[in-house]
């Protein structure tokens, strides 16, 4: 049985169809309608799925058209590695901001 919150193990589930190649790029995925029905929930938790995906760069929404696949899914199966960049770019502008913020007040003293 799928644990997790809701909105994570819809994602999950269309990110496994992407991957296998079910929803292949360019496909538009179902409606938040079919998508709320079949999985029996809430349209938060589809728009949720959704904008985990958008930000994982798997989805594109058109407007007016609905909600594709992305051309370049390539980075679906590397999500652990780009959620690390992006830890790492943060990681990176924190310190920078807080050397800069101690050279601010190093100057005020």
């Amino acid at each position: 049985m799928a644990t997790g919150p809701a909105f994570r193990q819809l994602a999950d589930d269309l990110r496994a169809r992407i991957a296998a190649g079910e929803l292949p790029p360019g496909s538009q995925l179902p409606s938040m309608t079919q998508l709320r029905e079949k999985h029996s929930v809430s349209s938060t938790v589809v728009r949720d799925a959704l904008n985990e995906l958008r930000r994982d760069g798997l989805i594109i929404g058109r407007q007016g058209k609905g909600v594709f696949v992305a051309d370049d899914v390539s980075g679906a199966d590397r999500r652990p590695d780009d959620t690390q960049a992006r830890l790492d770019r943060l990681e990176e502008a924190v310190r920078t901001l807080t050397e800069r913020v101690d050279e601010l007040a190093a100057g005020r003293e």
